[in-house]
């Protein structure tokens, strides 16, 4: 897991819990005295073991504190990753191209590093169908970064589908389909009437 993934959960936690959560989580997660640096990458494991000890601190389900950190944690990688964004890029295109980034910022830190598969493609003028596929099983988090990236560009965006894919066992897969429609703000507030 990319340490500034782990580093702005802590920040998170921090503004929703109180700037004692954290110590609270690791010790949950069995990882005290561990510190976490946005420059380096990290196991998987102790970041699903820290998204377990906050599920347990915050009474929230898994999907939902994820979807809600999704949301929160692109102001500050909009921010940390501005100049990769072009900035006549809205949601749609940022959208669009989110792997080639999400790939290129992994391969300066770590060339052996792995992204999620994030596949986003175009159904129509303003609709994109979004196929994730990890094992980190984080898809989730699609959700609230869909709506924290259509806030930061003045914009919205309206889950039209979502569908987890399970494994042929019956398990969960790490895979889903999700199906958004977006629209600016300038024509969703208008008036029709």
């Amino acid at each position: 897991m990319h340490g500034v993934i782990v580093s702005n959960f802590k920040t998170y936690l921090d503004e929703f819990l109180g700037a004692d959560a954290w110590g609270d989580v690791i010790a949950g997660a069995g990882l005290d005295g561990k510190t976490y640096l946005p420059v380096a990458l990290y196991p998987d494991a102790e970041m699903e073991a820290l998204l377990e000890a906050a599920v347990n601190a915050t009474g929230l389900r898994r999907e939902d504190l994820l979807a809600d950190f999704g949301e929160w944690v692109i102001g500050p990688l909009v921010r940390m990753y501005q100049a990769m964004i072009p900035a006549d890029w809205g949601t749609q295109a940022l959208l669009l191209n989110m792997q080639t980034i999400h790939e290129r910022v992994l391969k300066l830190k770590d060339p052996a590093a792995s992204a999620p598969n994030i596949q986003v493609r175009q159904c129509g003028e303003d609709t994109l169908e979004i196929h994730y596929l990890s094992h980190r099983n984080m898809a989730p988090m699609i959700l609230g970064a869909v709506k924290g990236l259509a806030e930061h560009f003045q914009e919205t965006a309206q889950l039209l589908a979502a569908e987890e894919i399970a494994a042929e066992d019956g398990t969960q897969s790490g895979e889903c389909r999700f199906l958004f429609q977006l629209h600016s703000q300038c024509l969703a507030n208008q008036d029709v009437g």
